[in-house]
C-alpha cells in the first residue's frame, strides 16, 4: 500500500478525535459559561430581595380619607319649672283684717291691693301723737324762755327738745303703720295663699301669704362639669313639659359654683308665660341647642387606645406609617361617633387597624379612592 491510500484512514482518524476532545472539553466549557451567565441573570441583588421581602411582611389596611364637618349638637336635661320671683307677704301693721280684696290664686297686678286692716285705733293714735307733739312744743318754747330769763338751764331746754323729738318720731312711726295697713302688690304675680281670715287679728310683720311670680317661669337644670363649657347665657332651649306643651326658653344664669353633693353646675332658663297658663312644680325636658362645632364622624368600632389609655384613633401619614391620634368625644349617635382633635382632613385605618401599631408602614387600600 502506498503512502497516499495510508493517508486516509489516518486523517479521518485524526478528525474523529479531535471532535471528541472538543466535545468533552471546549462543550463543556461553553455550557458551562452560558449555565454561568443564565445563573447570573436570574438571582436578584441583595437589594432588591430586601424590598422584595419587605413588601411581603407589609400589613395590609383599607383606609378613607375623612374630613371635618359641622356638627350640630343638644344637651337633654330634666329639670321642674319653677317661679322666678317668690316672697312671704307680711301685714304691715297690727290689727283686725278688715277686707280681703283679692281670691288665693288670684292674678294680681302691681301695686293693687290685696287685703287692709282696720285702721281706727290707729287713727286715734295718730291724733293723740299729733296733740302730744303739741304739748311738747309748747314745752321747748317755754323752756326756752325761762333760759333767756335765766330761771332755767341749758339742760331743761336739751330734754324739752329731746321729748319734742320722741313725740315726731312717734307720729312719723304711726303715719307709716297707716300707710301700711293697705297691703299691696309687690308685683304682678298670682296670690298663692292666703293665711289670714276677715276680721282676724294680727300682729305687725305677721306672715299673711305667699306670692309669686310666673311669668316668666323660671327652669332649673343640673349641668354635668364636663358640659358646663357648652352652656353660656343666651342660648337657646327647647322645652317639653309634662303637660304635652313644647314652649321654648333662654339660658339666663349660669352658677359660678358647683354642686358639693351632684358636683354638677346649675343652670336657669327663663321661660315666657304671659297668661300664666303654665304651673310652677311640673317636670320639663329640656333640649339646649349648643353651639356648632367641627368634628369628624365615623364608627365607634374604630376608637382604640394609646399608650396612655386615652381615646384614640389611628391614621395614616403621608408615608403610609400608622399615627395613633388622641381625641375627644364629643357625641355619640345610633351608628357613628363625633369626635375632636383631628387635622381637618385625616386618612382613617377603617380595616386592618387592630393588627397594626403605632410607626408600622403599611400597604393601604383607600375606599374612597
Amino acid at each position: 500500500m502506498d503512502l497516499k491510500s495510508k493517508a486516509g484512514p489516518i486523517t479521518a482518524i485524526t478528525v474523529l478525535g479531535a471532535a471528541v476532545v472538543w466535545m468533552a472539553v471546549g462543550g463543556n466549557g461553553i455550557t458551562q459559561a452560558q449555565a454561568q451567565d443564565s445563573s447570573t441573570l436570574a438571582k436578584p441583588s441583595t437589594v432588591e430581595q430586601k424590598v422584595s421581602n419587605e413588601n411581603q411582611l407589609k400589613k395590609k389596611v383599607q383606609a378613607q380619607v375623612i374630613s371635618a364637618q359641622i356638627m350640630e349638637d343638644k344637651m337633654t336635661l330634666s329639670g321642674t319649672t319653677q317661679p322666678s320671683k317668690e316672697i312671704q307677704l307680711t301685714s304691715g301693721a297690727a290689727g283686725k283684717i278688715r277686707q280681703i280684696l283679692v281670691n288665693k290664686g288670684d292674678y294680681v297686678k302691681k301695686g293693687k291691693a290685696i287685703l287692709s286692716i282696720d285702721t281706727r285705733a290707729l287713727k286715734a293714735d295718730i291724733a293723740e301723737a299729733k296733740a302730744l307733739i303739741a304739748q311738747r312744743q309748747l314745752e321747748l318754747d317755754g323752756a326756752v324762755k325761762l333760759k333767756q330769763q335765766k330761771y332755767s338751764s341749758a339742760v331743761n331746754v336739751a330734754t324739752a327738745k329731746a321729748d319734742l323729738a320722741s313725740a315726731k318720731a312717734t307720729l312719723r312711726s304711726l303715719e307709716i303703720d297707716l300707710e301700711n295697713a293697705v297691703l299691696v302688690a309687690p308685683f304682678s304675680g298670682v296670690l298663692n295663699t292666703l293665711d289670714v281670715e276677715l276680721g282676724q287679728l294680727v300682729q305687725n310683720n305677721a306672715t299673711v301669704g305667699d306670692f309669686i311670680s310666673i311669668n316668666p317661669l323660671t327652669i332649673e337644670i343640673n349641668v354635668p362639669q364636663k358640659k358646663i363649657n357648652s352652656i353660656q347665657q343666651g342660648l337657646n332651649a327647647n322645652i317639653e313639659l309634662s303637660t304635652g306643651d313644647v314652649v321654648e326658653g333662654t339660658v339666663s344664669y349660669v352658677s359660678s359654683i358647683a354642686s358639693s353633693e351632684t358636683r354638677s353646675i346649675a343652670v336657669e332658663i327663663k321661660v315666657p308665660n304671659q297668661d300664666s297658663k303654665i304651673p310652677a312644680g311640673i317636670t320639663a325636658h329640656v333640649d339646649l341647642a349648643l353651639p356648632k362645632r367641627m368634628a369628624h364622624a365615623f364608627s365607634a368600632a374604630l376608637l382604640t387606645l394609646d399608650d396612655n389609655g386615652k381615646t384614640a384613633v389611628k391614621t395614616l401619614n403621608i408615608d403610609n406609617e400608622v399615627v395613633v391620634s388622641p381625641v375627644e368625644i364629643l357625641k355619640s349617635d345610633r351608628d357613628q361617633v363625633w369626635v375632636s382633635g383631628l387635622p381637618q382632613n385625616i386618612n382613617l385605618i377603617t380595616v386592618g387597624q387592630g393588627f397594626t401599631k403605632a410607626g408600622d408602614i403599611v400597604d393601604a387600600y383607600y375606599k374612597n379612592q
